[in-house]
Formats: C-alpha cells, sequence, structure tokens
C-alpha cells in the first residue's frame, strides 16, 4: 500500500486482515496486527522496485510472514520470482489485460514447466524445445502447417507459419506471467486475495488518528521520521486494545 504526500510516497506493509482470516470480531480484536515495515521514497520510484527492499526489511527482524498480498503494481515477475526464492508467497494480480480479440499465451494450457499442452482450439504441440539459461530461457512449440491452416482460429493465433510447421515461441518470463492469469481465474485466488482489501482500513486509520495525509514536513529525512512515529503510535494503540480485550476475556 502506499500514499502520496507532497512528493513522497509512504508506502506501508501491514498485518490486518491479510494473517487474521476469521469473521469472528472478538477473535480478530484478540489479534495483535502490526505495521512491520514503512518507508518513503520519491513519488517518481516505481511502486515495483519498493517490494525487494521492503521484503528485506522484515526479514532481518524475522517479521516476514509466509504469504504477502499486494496490489498488481506490486506483482511484477522479477518481485514473484524474488518472495519465491525466500520461500515466500506473494499473491499480488499481474499487471496489464489481455486483448479480447486475439489469443494470448494465458488462453493455451500450459503444464507447471511452462510447455503447451493444447491450443484454444484443442490441438497439441507436434514438438516442444526449450532453450537458453535461466535469464534468457525460450519455450518454442512447433503443430503441423496443415493443422494450423486449417484452423478457424487462424487469424487471432500468435503462431507463425514456417515451412513444414507453425511455432509459437515465448520467454519462460511470459509463461510464468500467464499460469498466473489463469490462477487469478480460479475460485482459490479470489477467496485467497479478497482478503488484501482489509489492508486499506490502515492508511484511514494513520490519517483519521495521525493525520499522516497531512504532514507539515518537507523532505525526505523528516517525513520518514515523522511517518515512522505516526505507524508506532498506531502499533500502540493497536497493542493497548488487544491487550485489554485478552484481559477481559
Amino acid at each position: 500500500m502506499h500514499e502520496a504526500i507532497r512528493g513522497e510516497k509512504i508506502i506501508v506493509v501491514d498485518q490486518t486482515e491479510t494473517f487474521t482470516k476469521t469473521e469472528d470480531e472478538n477473535e480478530k480484536a484478540k489479534t495483535l496486527n502490526l505495521i512491520t515495515a514503512i518507508e518513503v521514497e520519491p513519488a517518481s520510484v516505481s511502486d515495483a522496485k519498493a517490494f525487494i527492499p521492503i521484503m528485506e526489511s522484515i526479514q532481518e527482524r524475522n517479521l516476514c510472514p509466509k504469504e504477502i498480498q499486494a496490489d498488481s503494481l506490486y506483482g511484477s515477475d522479477e518481485n514473484h520470482q524474488a518472495a519465491q526464492s525466500e520461500g515466500i508467497d506473494l499473491v499480488a494480480p499481474t499487471m496489464g489485460t489481455t486483448s479480447k480479440d486475439k489469443f494470448s499465451l494465458s488462453d493455451f494450457n500450459l503444464v507447471d514447466d511452462g510447455h503447451i499442452i493444447e491450443c484454444p482450439e484443442g490441438h497439441a504441440p507436434t514438438h516442444k524445445t526449450r532453450k537458453g539459461d535461466q535469464k534468457a530461457e525460450r519455450f518454442i512449440q512447433a503443430v503441423h502447417l496443415d493443422t494450423c491452416m486449417n484452423c478457424p482460429s487462424l487469424q487471432n493465433c500468435p503462431v507463425k507459419p514456417g515451412k513444414k510447421y507453425a511455432y509459437y515461441r515465448y520467454s519462460a518470463k511470459s509463461a510464468r506471467i500467464a499460469q498466473r492469469r489463469q490462477h487469478e481465474q480460479t475460485d482459490e485466488f479470489k477467496s485467497q486475495y479478497r482478503w488484501r482489501a482489509g489492508v486499506e482500513a490502515t492508511m484511514s486509520e494513520l490519517d483519521r488518528r495521525t493525520g499522516l495525509k497531512r504532514l507539515r514536513y518537507r523532505g525526505m529525512k523528516s517525513v520518514r521520521f515523522a511517518a515512522t512515529m505516526k505507524a508506532v503510535g498506531i502499533n500502540i494503540f493497536r497493542a493497548t486494545v488487544a491487550r485489554k480485550v485478552i484481559s477481559y476475556a
């Protein structure tokens, strides 16, 4: 989550709702959910670049969860790969949209290793090749030319006709993004990601209780200090409420 303030951008990492998956209000009140990281950076810097430093920051303090939910701005392939390498499940939608008039890779049936099982019309590749190193890995899927040339959806398909075969070439990164797009359409993902919306209440609480959006300071150093102290204040409020609820339970 982030909020722009006079050219600075505040990024907040909060446990609220994302890790309190219960509808019982009494049980929610007993759970201590804290702001675990807060960072200020120029508004001109892409949000996508903020994820890895924030993840490393909370890891250093042994506060990193097994699952991090974020909006699509943080859902780049690079961030997903970095989180996965640390055993963290980054739950964030892919950015951008696909054309409704043309087939994209996410319309194909893919297996976990990135190869295509069949195209949207049900045709399976005749040959499958995987080339390149880990940084520039590419897939080449080949289907008999007669099959593709007689296909009614040829004009909407990304395959390129050759002498004997029609080829579909794509990167390993494209395959990972396509698989994520497919997963985002499942009930499992929608049920998992619905908890993300709860974190928006933190920015509202920060503004309502501390006036975070109306800081009277300028400069990164001053804004960072003020934002951090206000987040500490919210954590104290939350810890006090949780302690009272547990004490009287």
